[in-house]
C-alpha cells in the first residue's frame, strides 16, 4: 500500500533552524508547556518532517551540545592537537566561542538539561560517546590505553567537568562560555595531573 503525499515539493527542514525555533519556544512559555506540535506550527513544518529529524524534544535541547562536541572532537584528533588537558583546554577555546546572538538559545538550553531529570537522561547515551573520546585524549597524553580505569575515570570527570560548568554558567555567569569552562577544566586538571 502506498503513501498518500500532497502534491507539490517536499517540505526542506533546516534542523539547526528548528532547534533554535524550539529553544525560543521554550524560553517563552517553558519546556513543559511547549509540544512537538507547537514547534512544528512554528517552524513552519510538518509534525512528520519534525520528527525525522527529531525524536522527542529532548533531542532539540541537545542537539547544539552535541554538534559542539562533534566540533571539539575534530580538533582532538587532529594530529597537530597536543594530548591531555592542555590539547582539549585548547581546542575548547577555538570552538566554544558562542556568538552573541546564540548566547541566550544557548543559556535557555543548558538551563533546561540542568533543571529536568528527563531531558538530562535523554542525552545519556551521547555523553558516553563524549566520555569516549575525553578518554582517548587522557590515554594519548599519559601513553596508557584508553580502556584503562584511569583514562575512562578521567575522561568520566571531564565529561561531568564540561556538562555541570555550562549548565552553572547558564544561571550564574555573564562571563563568556569559554572563560567558565577552562576555568573549570583547569581547577580538574589541577586535580587530575
Amino acid at each position: 500500500m502506498s503513501e498518500h503525499r500532497r502534491p507539490g515539493r517536499p517540505q526542506i527542514a533546516d534542523p539547526d533552524q528548528i532547534a533554535r525555533i524550539a529553544a525560543t519556544l521554550f524560553a517563552e512559555r517553558g519546556y513543559a508547556a511547549v509540544s512537538m506540535d507547537d514547534i512544528a506550527e512554528r517552524s513552519g513544518v510538518s509534525r512528520r518532517t519534525l520528527f525525522r529529524h527529531f525524536e522527542n524534544k529532548a533531542d532539540l535541547v541537545w542537539r547544539d551540545f552535541f554538534a559542539t562536541y562533534r566540533r571539539l572532537a575534530e580538533r582532538l584528533v587532529d594530529p597537530a592537537t597536543e594530548p591531555g588537558m592542555a590539547g582539549l583546554r585548547a581546542a575548547m577555546r577555538e570552538t566554544l566561542e558562542v556568538p552573541g546572538e546564540e548566547e541566550e538559545i544557548t543559556r535557555v538550553r543548558l538551563r533546561i538539561i540542568g533543571a529536568s531529570s528527563e531531558v538530562f537522561a535523554a542525552g545519556v547515551r551521547g555523553l558516553g560517546d563524549m566520555t569516549e573520546g575525553l578518554s582517548r585524549q587522557v590515554a594519548k597524553a599519559e601513553h596508557i590505553d584508553v580502556d584503562s580505569l584511569e583514562a575512562r575515570a578521567a575522561g568520566q570527570a571531564i565529561t561531568g567537568c564540561i556538562l555541570a560548568s555550562a549548565v552553572w554558567w547558564a544561571s550564574h555567569s555573564d562571563e563568556p562560555i569559554v572563560e567558565v569552562l577552562d576555568r573549570a577544566l583547569a581547577s580538574l586538571e589541577r586535580g587530575i595531573s
